[in-house]
């Protein structure tokens, strides 16, 4: 019974563990969706100031000139290709920009908008695409995209200019150009920090053209934004473990509800052998009894049914009807040792033939005094003829001194008694 419980319990548990696990894995995966789509935005003048370093809550920033002698240079006069000057005296300026991943998620699909600060020229631009907005404040705002290096693979529509030294895009204060990494080398995705001294970080760089400054000048490029995704795993979500957990929790459970499900199978089908050897037991040491008196035969199943169809009426479980049923089938087992002159007498009993037959209680008594498989089934034999007003016997108990068990056995066997025919009288009138 506790097999077949525990059977049940984990039906149910495998009914809910995989809704819950389904229903968990949506939500983690609607929630990764949403995290990982939705566009972040870290504005240059959000951020905390750290010398040339702009922090920021997922990534640092380092804007700043090369330095050294190959960062910056005076060229007195510069010329496009037909030989126009272009300007009197300039400062070439290498800029590096470095951006570093802070946070534990990889960061994907960024792009680097930054503002000019005053007129310049931008010479050229690494690892990436650079989409240069032009003339915005004059309202005829120019824009276009340009692979720098392979600029003469393009067919050039924003103002510029050829110069020995390469390609001059003319830029004015309130412009501003995009930076799109390279995805050819890889700098779409900048990795995630995996420890404080391990993490992803990628550098870009441009060179501009200024006029008219000084050779160490460095312009103001303290405007700008950077667009990006953060690209989270599932495999590192928390929640993600707790599904894992549950999954192999119900993994577990499913294994062991098979297993119960075979062992209740087993254990049914013992119990139906059980109760098929039981049966056939009683029913030939009943046989054995009716053999001694045929006249009675039928006797004990009747009574046997009278008694669960009374212990149904009075609410009893069904286990315990059944256990009724079969201590009703053995009431009388003590008349086999009753002799056959005494079970068949026509006549009416002497006294001392009665008190042989009386016996019949105490022989059945002791011929179950170790039939442990069945509970109360001795007290069936042993009390089934006690008396409510104390007149029965073996022990003349009076109303409630008597196992109810005994009660109910005896009403059915007097009820059948009357019903049946006897070699000493015929049955009573119904009416």
């Amino acid at each position: 019974m506790q097999k077949i419980k525990s059977g049940k319990l984990l039906e149910i548990i495998n009914i809910i563990l995989p809704i819950v696990i389904v229903a968990g894995v949506i939500v983690l995966l609607l929630q990764n969706y949403l995290y990982n789509s939705r566009e972040r935005i870290c504005s240059f003048s959000d951020a905390t100031r750290e010398g040339t370093s702009m922090v920021f809550d997922d990534m640092i920033v380092n804007l700043a000139p090369r330095g050294g002698d190959s960062g910056s240079w005076i060229s007195t006069k510069l010329y496009d290709n037909d030989g126009t000057l272009i300007y009197m005296s300039t400062v070439g300026t290498i800029y590096e920009m470095e951006i570093i991943n802070n946070s534990a998620n990889n960061l994907c699909d960024w792009s680097v908008m930054i503002r000019i600060p005053e007129e310049m020229c931008l010479n050229d631009a690494w690892d990436g695409d650079v989409e240069f907005h032009q003339n915005v404040n004059s309202g005829s705002e120019q824009v276009q995209a340009i692979k720098i290096p392979q600029y003469s693979n393009y067919d050039i529509t924003i103002e510029h200019y050829l110069t020995p030294i390469g390609l001059m895009v003319k830029l004015y204060e309130g412009d501003h150009f995009v930076f799109y990494p390279n995805a050819e080398a890889n700098d779409v995705s900048i990795m995630g920090r995996k420890s404080p001294t391990v993490t992803g970080s990628v550098k870009i760089g441009f060179i501009t053209y200024i006029p008219s400054k000084a050779e160490d000048y460095v312009a103001d490029f303290s405007v700008g934004e950077i667009h990006y995704h953060l690209h989270a795993s599932i495999l590192n979500n928390p929640f993600f473990l707790v599904l894992c957990g549950l999954t192999v929790a119900w993994m577990i459970s499913f294994i062991t509800m098979i297993a119960i499900k075979v062992n209740i199978k087993r254990y049914v089908e013992q119990q139906k052998r059980d109760k098929e050897i039981i049966e056939q037991t009683m029913q030939t040491i009943v046989n054995f009894i009716e053999a001694k008196d045929p006249i009675t035969k039928g006797h004990s199943l009747r009574v046997a049914q009278y008694s669960k169809m009374i212990a149904e009426k009075l609410n009893f479980s069904e286990a315990e009807c059944e256990q009724i049923y079969w201590i009703a089938l053995m009431h009388d087992c003590g008349k086999i040792y009753i002799p056959d002159e005494i079970l068949g007498k026509p006549g009416k009993l002497t006294n001392e033939e009665y008190d042989t037959m009386k016996k019949h209680t105490v022989f059945g008594g002791e011929i179950l005094r170790d039939f442990n498989a069945i509970d109360s089934i001795r007290t069936g034999a042993m009390f089934h003829h006690e008396r409510y007003d104390g007149k029965g016997y073996p022990n003349g108990l009076a109303g409630d001194e008597i196992p109810l068990i005994a009660r109910i056995i005896c009403a059915s066997d007097a009820f059948d008694a009357m019903n049946s025919l006897r070699c000493y009288r015929p049955p009573f009138p119904t009416t």
